[in-house]
């Protein structure tokens, strides 16, 4: 938003006018006729017109002075952030020996009518390594506990059953191991089954869970497809692992992948006999590496130098993403072996003139060299050095792109720019998240307040949430900061000293505007950390910082409704439970639409009215709240639902019920 400006004249036309026509008495009596038709009232108009110009320009004096403070200070417009994506590539066939995938692979979207495709480059360099097998462990009840057991690879018996031979238990498990990192890999376990195991289950809705260990536990894998039903005939399952860890199972230090039997909820139904196994073996089918918005323009040349401070050179593409490591400016001069590569500084304050430095407009794509100035006593100093007069410029590589453009849904970036042998297809399985344009100036002016208050310090709890939100754009959707009050009763608050930092991560926009599950709006623990990282170096030093994740407060509502004639009542009814998601909303819900505001409580009339504002409704019967917890039980809510300071509400499984009058 802009800020808000104080006119020094807020005269306007008309005023100008008026004022002109009440000093014709005055100075000129014998001037009667004042109609819009005479000459004389024209040129009061005229001279009115051009002196409502002259105030306009006047008033925009204060803007003026206040971007060239923020340019004194130092204070230029943020770049665009470029969002980022997960892309698997997939292998026509599995390979025998590992395939390379090279940094800065181009992907994009689809072209869509007039409008360009979206292009993504991967990251970092993807290597595909071939799974082997390496060690099978089955878990079985044994007694009152259970007991790991070794099947050998190769062994006289091919047949053996992963769980107890009769009625298997909750917990049983099959266990594979492999020696080789298969970070984020597209596992296949393809199994050969007799046909006779496995009984009673249903193929499509098996009892199992496929799961990895990482280092924070077992974590639930998605399932890409089951070939086998449950394991009860051959084929293949195909899985998308996390970052793996090792970890020692039966004496075996392996990187781990099980399958355990889970119990039956909903239309599964249990096993009554265990599945038979003849043949286990792994394959890979693809891996994931992260991707970023941006296209790439290496060994740019920039011009040659003449010698003289301050000079400036513009690259081709703007805007320019923020520089990696080899992404830089180098410097050629003819004897030399290599291009001498100069190193990028925000600006050339603490700079001598023997530093190869150069600064960087990342919006506008200007490179600067170090300018020479006057001082007070007569003698000139020249800040960083120049390249000598002749030397060739060049930008060895950079990214360009970036903005709200790149935050495109899953599955939509599948486009390969240049074909790569043994890859089939590519694809997004989650969303890309984190694309921002370019600051606006009068976005700079605003952020310049609290910019100048903290000073990239965070004291208050108002500069913990501002400079979580400045550091974090599309990653962090909603920061709440409790520490305890300079005043007043503690009232619940953290002890003195204690500051904890509540955050919900940002999810895409299409997906943030219905029935959000829990698990999407998990705190991932590579952001936590990165967050308490940041905060860490910026905190005071006696203060104990922690960053968590929000508390989630899960609101079932049951309600009965009677619809005006004429109404569908199935689409009456999706619109009704579409309403109260969007209102028990973290992310875009609340009174406000930009989230349910932490630690307001929730009235039975704030549902009433949500439901009341859906078109169709002739009256509400009534409404019902219920609280959910871990263990999915209900507790029901008589009028209000009371939230702690650091908890928000978020929408579980509504029931709605229309009738007709």
């Amino acid at each position: 938003m802009a800020l808000p400006t104080r006119s020094l004249d807020d005269r306007g036309f008309q005023d100008l006018v008026d004022e002109a026509k009440k000093k014709i008495p005055l100075y000129c009596p014998e001037w009667t006729d004042h109609n819009v038709s005479d000459p004389g009232i024209t040129l009061v108009e005229l001279f009115a017109w051009m002196v409502d110009m002259l105030l306009y320009r006047v008033n925009q004096m204060p803007h003026k002075h206040y971007v060239k403070l923020l340019e004194l200070l130092g204070i230029t417009l943020e770049p665009p952030r470029a969002a980022t994506a997960p892309l698997t590539f997939y292998l026509s066939a599995p390979q025998p020996a590992p395939v390379v995938i090279p940094r800065a692979t181009a992907v994009s979207t689809r072209r869509v009518d007039q409008a360009e495709p979206v292009v993504f480059t991967t990251q970092e360099e993807l290597r595909i390594q071939p799974a082997e097998l390496g060690q099978i462990l089955v878990r079985k009840q044994r007694g009152s506990s259970m007991a790991y057991e070794d099947v050998p690879l190769r062994r006289l018996k091919k047949e053996f059953t992963p769980f107890s031979d009769e009625s298997p238990r909750v917990g049983e498990a099959i266990y594979l191991g492999f020696a080789a990192p298969l970070h984020h890999h597209v596992l296949g376990v393809d199994l050969t089954c007799v046909r006779a195991g496995g009984q009673n289950i249903v193929p499509e809705n098996p009892p199992l869970q496929w799961q990895a260990w990482t280092g924070g536990g077992w974590v639930d894998l998605p399932l890409e497809q089951d070939g086998t039903g449950g394991m009860s005939w051959s084929g293949q399952v195909r899985l998308r692992l996390p970052e793996l860890a090792q970890r020692a199972i039966g004496e075996v230090n392996a990187y781990w992948v099980r399958c355990e039997v889970i119990g039956a909820s909903g239309e599964m139904r249990p096993y009554t006999t265990s599945p038979i196994i003849r043949e286990v073996k792994l394959v890979s089918w693809g891996a994931t590496v992260p991707a970023t918005h941006a296209s790439e323009e290496r060994d740019e040349r920039l011009g040659r130098s003449d010698g003289s401070p301050g000079q400036t050179y513009t690259l081709a593409h703007t805007p320019v993403l923020p520089r990696w490591e080899t992404e830089r400016l180098e410097v050629w001069l003819p004897g030399m072996r290599t291009w001498q590569p100069w190193r990028e500084v925000t600006d050339f304050s603490e700079t001598g003139p023997e530093d190869q430095v150069y600064a960087m407009d990342s919006v506008s794509g200007e490179v600067t060299f170090g300018p020479a100035l006057r001082l007070s006593d007569g003698s000139v100093r020249q800040y960083g050095a120049i390249p000598p007069r002749g030397a060739d410029i060049r930008f060895s590589s950079y990214r360009y792109g970036g903005g709200t453009s790149g935050n495109v849904r899953s599955g939509t970036i599948t486009e390969l720019k240049s074909s790569i042998a043994y890859v089939s297809r590519v694809t997004n399985h989650a969303p890309a998240l984190g694309g921002l344009d370019a600051e606006t100036l009068d976005a700079a002016m605003f952020r310049a307040k609290s910019l100048l208050r903290t000073r990239y310090r965070a004291v208050t709890a108002d500069d913990y949430e501002h400079l979580v939100r400045q550091a974090f754009p599309g990653r962090v959707a909603r920061v709440r900061c409790l520490q305890t009050p300079l005043a007043g009763g503690r009232g619940g608050a953290p002890s003195p000293g204690q500051v904890y930092v509540m955050l919900i991560p940002a999810l895409h926009e299409q997906e943030a505007q219905g029935y959000i599950p829990l698990s999407r709006l998990a705190l991932p623990e590579a952001l936590r950390e990165e967050v308490q990282a940041f905060l860490d170096e910026r905190r005071l030093l006696t203060s104990h910082l922690q960053v968590r994740e929000a508390g989630l407060k899960r609101v079932r509502v049951t309600a009965r409704v009677v619809a005006q004639p004429g109404v569908d009542h199935a689409r009456l009814e999706l619109a009704v439970i579409a309403a109260l998601n969007r209102t028990l909303n973290p992310l875009v819900g609340g009174p406000d639409g930009h989230g349910w505001p932490f630690g307001r409580e929730l009235y039975l009339s704030d549902l009433y009215a949500c439901i009341q504002g859906v078109e169709g409704i002739q009256y509400i019967q009534d409404v019902a709240m219920f609280t959910v917890d871990e263990a999915d039980r209900l507790q029901p809510v008589e009028r209000k639902l009371e939230l702690l300071a650091h908890e928000v509400v978020v929408s579980d499984l509504h029931q709605v019920t229309v009738e007709a009058e």
